[in-house]
């Protein structure tokens, strides 16, 4: 129900059929789940992926005709530009910080739920299968849709943890419930 009448399917399936074929758990995630569960109009596509992120985004771009990506090996991404909206293929990670920099000192692959632990805010720790045997299946470890329902902003781990690792993410906080009428 989730993906139904999605305007972007034909890319989400396209991007699962990869991942099948491949041998690659594929994910939808984020902001894009979100936004789908809200009926919010949204530009950008997250894919989370268990292992392979890079060539993962290689082989998505040429199945779309693209052929074109922007690696960022470090962060273990990738983004896949087009002119109506962007694709980043990320591989499912962990991150060390340290306390001077917003951005990762060290990054790792771990697995789907350890990802989704490290998100923002439980509405975007979802995250939903491109895999055809579980296609549209939901992902929810951190009570995401719970909090989408009660319109809340919460951490998916305590939030002295979350905001450690990046302290925008207050900022962020108050943008959301500004936006979505949230608390």
């Amino acid at each position: 129900e989730i993906l139904k009448n999605n305007k972007n399917i034909k890319i989400l399936e396209k991007a699962g059929s990869l991942g099948d074929k491949l041998s690659i758990s594929t994910y939808l995630v984020g902001g894009y789940v979100r936004d789908i569960l809200l009926g919010r109009d949204t530009k950008d596509i997250d894919i989370m992926v268990n292992k392979d992120s890079l060539f993962y985004a290689k082989e998505l771009s040429k199945k779309l005709n693209i052929n074109k990506t922007v690696e960022f090996k470090k962060f273990l991404t990738a983004r896949i530009p087009n002119k109506d909206f962007e694709i980043e293929i990320a591989n499912a990670r962990e991150e060390s910080y340290n306390e001077e920099s917003r951005n990762p000192e060290v990054v790792k692959e771990t697995t789907i739920n350890n990802d989704l632990s490290r998100r923002d805010f439980t509405i975007n720790s979802l995250a939903v299968s491109l895999n055809k045997n579980n296609f549209g299946g939901l992902v929810d470890s951190f009570s995401g849709i719970i909090d989408l329902n009660n319109a809340l902003i919460k951490t998916p781990l305590e939030p002295d943890e979350t905001f450690k690792d990046d302290p925008l993410r207050m900022i962020r906080a108050i943008r959301f419930a500004t936006q979505l009428e949230f608390k």
